[in-house]
């Protein structure tokens, strides 16, 4: 492939908006990007202390719950604020328990499209919350059961984000007062790719345009190719 080809590009985020955007209240968008920033900062210094991180875990937490409210201009009152940090606790105590916790967010990767048939390149940036640099294994995190409250943008990403290696698409279920973690593995599914380049093809506002040398060799990756019509994973 010609390193000095054109290729449209654009984050994974906006492809899963364009196909199915959030419906979740800003208090469940906020709480989850609370989770979200509290459990990276617990893994990666739970490398380097044998301290219990569990306290710093629910001030990072909560001091990004207030500012994601801030952020989205939403007032929730002392009630709710309460109920939100007593979650976070529970979640957290299960997140320092669990076999996840040795992972650590990775670096942005690229999934390059190389369509010979329709001589298109694009790609998408793709980047899950951890990954296992041992097995290429990735793990996505949910702050809600998605078995009962499924969610369209999360199948999407989903979808997207197996094409890198196995998702395990981690999610946290209410039993007993407590929490638990469960997990559902994902595999590629390269039916979605036709849908990517399409939505590339547009050139969504926030995609870019760079040379595919300069892509590959800047960021780890995978290469999808479709020739007769077909998609296949080409050969690292």
């Amino acid at each position: 492939m010609s390193s000095s080809k054109a290729v449209i590009i654009a984050p994974t985020y906006l492809y899963v908006r364009s196909r199915a955007p959030s419906e979740d209240p800003p208090l469940d968008l906020a709480f989850g990007k609370a989770l979200d920033v509290a459990i990276s900062q617990f893994n990666y210094y739970s490398r380097w202390t044998w301290r219990p991180l569990l306290r710093q875990a629910q001030r990072c937490a909560m001091a990004v719950l207030r500012q994601e409210l801030r952020r989205l201009g939403v007032e929730v009152g002392r009630e709710e604020l309460d109920e939100a940090a007593r979650r976070l606790w529970r979640m957290l105590a299960a997140w320092s328990k669990s076999p996840y916790t040795g992972f650590l967010r990775p670096k942005t990767r690229a999934l390059i499209f190389i369509d010979r048939d329709g001589g298109f390149y694009g790609s998408l940036y793709a980047q899950p919350d951890f990954a296992d640099a041992v097995t290429e294994h990735y793990y996505e995190v949910k702050s809600f059961n998605v078995e009962e409250r499924p969610r369209r943008h999360v199948e999407v990403q989903s979808r997207v984000f197996a094409l890198l290696g196995p998702l395990h698409l981690v999610y946290f279920v209410e039993v007993g007062g407590f929490y638990e973690l469960r997990e559902r593995v994902l595999y590629a599914d390269l039916s979605v790719i036709d849908d990517v380049v399409a939505f590339l093809k547009e050139r969504p506002p926030g995609s870019e345009v760079v040379e595919l040398g300069r892509l590959s060799a800047s960021y780890p990756h995978k290469v999808y190719v479709r020739e007769g019509g077909a998609w296949r994973l080409a050969k690292a």
